[in-house]
């Protein structure tokens, strides 16, 4: 298509040109990163434990100073395999105040949440956390069929042993998932809500349909410029927020096994902990070009950018209210593929499975096939949009 470079970047800088983009932009990144610093530096809890009456006190620290010990101790037992003679030696070191409030500090690392919830530590086996732990399949109140009762559990019956290494730069990008898609989807409906609808409300949407090239080339040149904003904003934020947390917790514990953090324990996915928040990662720009797709679709049926900007400020609400649960499994299942709940830590709840022919998908795999496809669709609903305009518009 001739003239489809030019046009393309027209429409992108019209996009980057705009001062809401701008004034957006500096406020969720200051959002985002602001709180990422206050939870840092915020208020912790140390635990220190009492060997002698076995009881723990809780005392208010930094949670930097928190993590700091975490870091320490774990970075001890970097590399070594939860096996039955490192469980034995961690029980063994309850008997000295030191190393019990050490590990009191590590609950959240499962092996040791489990050695601290334990009253009695003296039956506690490597072979029974597993067992009893990992590797049964048990969720609580979550109407599963029976064909998703066996999915699940031959995935945590397969799981291997956990090797000890400090995560906490993982865990909490995991952890904040959640505020990092709130503020990128958002920003992308911010920015991209008045793309089609502008012509429209300048009526200047005649001249450009009847120019040269504006029946095709322009709608796919406005199409892609917006596209490629909706994918490039959240690759610049998400590699922002990696190296943020990088330098605040360090880059320790990539290959972790996901189930060795306590949050994960309860899901069996085969995955390590870094490779959990890079497919969180991906999954949000898959869902900010589906956003984009969506307003840009909407802009342009509606012909107007506030009902456009509506419906995802709308679906974010309802989200954080968890105004979905309660209904019924088909109503949660399907809220459950929203950006809001799919890229946080619900997703680490969510084993309702997708059955199409002989293929089964969980909700980290059929949320990649479905975002795909509805961007596609919203795509094409928006260029059929677009042509029947240029016949009843006129």
């Amino acid at each position: 298509m001739k003239g489809f470079g030019t046009l393309y970047v027209f429409e992108l800088k019209k996009v980057l040109g705009q001062r809401l983009f701008l004034v957006s932009v500096l406020l969720g990144a200051a959002l985002l990163f602001g709180w990422s610093l206050l939870t840092f530096y915020g208020t912790g809890y140390y635990y220190r434990y009492d060997a002698q009456t076995n009881s723990v006190e809780q005392i208010s620290r930094p949670y930097c100073e928190v993590e700091a010990l975490r870091r320490d101790s774990m970075r001890a037992l970097s590399g070594r395999l939860l096996d039955e003679p490192l469980m034995e030696e961690l029980i063994g070191q309850y008997r000295d105040d030191a190393s019990g409030t050490r590990m009191w500090n590590l609950n959240p690392y499962s092996p040791f949440l489990y050695l601290n919830i334990m009253e009695d530590r003296t039956d506690i086996t490597a072979e029974g956390f597993y067992v009893s732990y990992l590797r049964t399949f048990n969720p609580v109140l979550i109407p599963l069929t029976a064909q998703e009762k066996i999915y699940w559990q031959e995935m945590a019956s397969t799981l291997d042993p956990l090797t000890l290494d400090y995560a906490g730069g993982w865990q909490a990008m995991a952890q904040n998932c959640g505020l990092l898609c709130q503020v990128t989807v958002l920003l992308t409906a911010v920015c991209l809500c008045r793309l089609f609808s502008q012509e429209h409300r300048t009526r200047t949407d005649q001249l450009v349909l009847s120019s040269t090239r504006g029946k095709t080339v322009a709608f796919w040149a406005r199409w892609a410029a917006g596209s490629s904003f909706g994918a490039g904003l959240p690759l610049v934020f998400s590699g922002l927020y990696v190296l943020l947390y990088c330098v605040l917790y360090g880059p320790d514990g990539f290959s972790t096994a996901l189930q060795l953090w306590s949050r994960g324990s309860s899901c069996p996915l085969h995955l390590s902990m870094g490779g959990f928040v890079l497919i969180l990662l991906a999954l949000l720009v898959l869902a900010c070009i589906l956003t984009a797709a969506l307003v840009m679709f909407l802009s342009e049926l509606l012909r107007n950018a506030v009902p456009a900007l509506a419906v995802p400020f709308l679906l974010s609400g309802l989200c954080l209210l968890d105004l979905f649960y309660g209904w019924g499994r088909v109503t949660e299942q399907i809220s459950g593929y929203l950006p809001f709940f799919r890229i946080s830590l619900a997703t680490l709840q969510d084993f309702y499975l997708v059955t199409l022919g002989p293929l089964q998908f969980n909700a980290l795999q059929f949320s990649f096939l479905l975002y795909v496809l509805l961007a596609v669709l919203c795509g094409a609903l928006c260029w059929f949009s677009y042509r029947r305009y240029q016949v009843t518009g006129r």
